[in-house]
C-alpha cells in the first residue's frame, strides 16, 4: 500500500470512530427528547409516527426513491422491518416513561439475550463460551436493575422493555434477510431502502392512527389508551418535537451508523453502542440541568449496574471477534447482527 493510499485508509478509520461516538451520542440525545417529549404529555405512539415519518422523507431527500422503489415498499420483508422499527421507538419511549431515561435504557439490555437465543435456536449460531458468560451477567445485572425499582411501575416498565427486546430482535434479523438490504453495498443505498420501508410502514400507520381516532372522537369504537386521540395527534408540541427527533437525530442516527460500519466494521460499531446507557445518562444530566425534565439521578445501585453492563457488552463483542473458530463472522457482530441493525 502507498503512503497516499495508507494516509487515506486512516482518515478514513479515524472518521469511522468518530462518527461511531457521534452515534452513541445521539442516542443519549434521542432519548431526551422522548423524555421531554413525556413530559409535555406527547402520546408515544404519535409522537414516535411523526418521528419516523420526519425521519424517512429526511432519509429520501437525500437518496431518491430509486426505479425499484414499489419493489420494496410492496416486499413483505419491508413491512416487517419497518413495523419493528416503529415499535422499538415507541416501547422504548413508553419504557423511559415509567423510569429515567438511564434506568429506562438498561432495561432494553434485555435484547441482548433474546438475540443470542434466537440467532442460536433458529439460525444455527454459535458463540464463544465467553460471550455465553457475559450475556448471563447482562441479563442477572438488568433483572437486579429490574428488582430494585420502584414496585409501582416494576412490572409495566418490565414489561415494555421486554416487548421492545423482542422487536430490537425482529428488527436485526429481519433486516440482515431483507433481500435489498443485503444487496445494498453503499451508505447511500441502505438509507435509501431503510427510507422507503420506513416510509411505507409510517405513512400507513399515521393514516390508521388518524382513522380509529376519529372512530373515536365520533363514538364508533371506546377509547383506548393505546390510541391516539384527535387531539393527542393534532398536539403542537408532538409535531414539533417528533419532527426535530425525526428529521434531525433519528435520520441523522441512520447515516452515522450506516456511514461508521462502512468504515471500522459492525463489531466496532456495536462495541461502542455498548456504551449508550452512559450517554444517555449523561443527556438526561443535561436536561435536568437545563430544567428541560424532571428525573431522579441514578442512585449506586443502579451506577454499578449500568458498569457491569457495559463491561459485559463490551466482553460479547470481544469474545465475538476473537473467539474460537465457527464463532467468528467478519460481517456480523456477537449478536449476529449486522449494519442495518443498531441499540436504542
Amino acid at each position: 500500500m502507498s503512503k497516499a493510499s495508507s494516509t487515506a485508509a486512516s482518515a478514513s478509520t479515524a472518521s469511522g470512530w468518530l462518527e461511531g461516538v457521534c452515534f452513541v451520542f445521539a442516542i443519549g440525545a434521542l432519548t431526551l427528547v422522548y423524555a421531554i417529549g413525556h413530559q409535555l404529555g406527547a402520546h408515544p405512539i404519535a409522537f414516535v409516527l411523526y418521528a419516523v415519518l420526519t425521519a424517512s422523507v429526511a432519509m429520501l431527500a437525500v437518496t431518491g426513491l430509486g426505479d425499484d422503489a414499489r419493489a420494496i415498499a410492496l416486499h413483505p420483508m419491508s413491512w416487517l422491518v419497518g413495523a419493528a422499527i416503529i415499535a422499538v421507538e415507541v416501547f422504548y419511549y413508553l419504557t423511559i416513561t415509567y423510569v429515567p431515561p438511564a434506568h429506562g435504557n438498561v432495561i432494553f439490555r434485555f435484547a441482548i439475550p433474546m438475540a443470542m437465543v434466537a440467532g442460536w435456536a433458529f439460525f444455527q449460531r454459535r458463540y464463544a463460551p465467553l460471550a455465553v458468560g457475559a450475556a448471563v451477567v447482562v441479563t442477572l445485572a438488568t433483572v437486579f436493575v429490574v428488582a430494585i425499582t420502584d414496585p409501582a411501575v416494576r412490572w409495566a416498565m418490565t414489561a415494555s422493555g421486554l416487548i421492545g427486546g423482542f422487536f430490537l430482535a425482529v428488527r436485526g434479523f429481519a433486516g440482515e434477510f431483507h433481500p435489498w438490504n443485503r444487496a445494498a453495498r453503499t451508505v447511500r443505498e441502505k438509507l435509501r431502502v431503510t427510507g422507503i420501508l420506513l416510509l411505507v410502514t409510517s405513512v400507513l400507520s399515521v393514516a390508521l392512527a388518524a382513522l380509529l381516532a376519529t372512530a373515536i372522537a365520533t363514538s364508533l369504537i371506546p377509547p383506548l389508551r393505546f390510541v391516539p386521540t384527535a387531539t393527542q395527534m393534532l398536539h403542537v408540541p408532538t409535531i414539533l418535537l417528533g419532527t426535530i427527533a425525526g428529521g434531525g437525530i433519528l435520520a441523522l442516527m441512520n447515516y452515522l451508523s450506516f456511514s461508521a460500519v462502512v468504515k471500522i466494521t459492525t463489531e466496532n460499531i456495536t462495541a461502542i453502542m455498548a456504551l449508550s446507557p452512559l450517554t444517555t445518562w449523561l443527556f438526561q444530566e443535561i436536561g435536568v440541568a437545563l430544567g428541560l425534565i424532571v428525573a431522579a439521578r441514578p442512585e449506586p445501585r443502579l451506577i454499578a449496574a449500568i458498569a457491569v453492563i457495559v463491561v459485559a457488552v463490551l466482553t460479547i463483542f470481544w469474545a465475538g471477534r476473537h473467539g474460537p473458530p465457527g464463532t467468528r463472522d467478519p460481517n456480523r457482530d456477537a449478536l449476529g447482527r449486522g449494519p442495518l441493525d443498531s441499540d436504542p
